[in-house]
């Protein structure tokens, strides 16, 4: 076994949550939050990923008000 080069970034490589094959170009398709502990994410090889619907951005979850009082209070 070789080692990698000194500065060389490592590929990701992660199990498929569908199809349970190993992927270099693996996609989050959710995201795994804990009351306690660190939360994890769940991933997929490419040709799953279109299976599952896309990962919501957390401030979209927010309610319209919060932002438009932020807003004000930075101004």
């Amino acid at each position: 076994m070789t080692s990698p080069e000194p500065g060389s970034a490592r590929q990701p490589v992660r199990m498929c949550v569908r199809c349970s094959a190993i992927t270099s170009a693996p996609v989050v398709v959710s995201e795994v939050h804990q009351n306690s502990g660190p939360g994890f994410n769940v991933y997929a090889c490419p040709e799953c990923a279109q299976h599952y619907p896309p990962v919501p951005d957390v401030l979209h979850l927010l309610t319209p008000g919060w932002r438009e009082r932020s807003e004000e209070d930075e101004g």
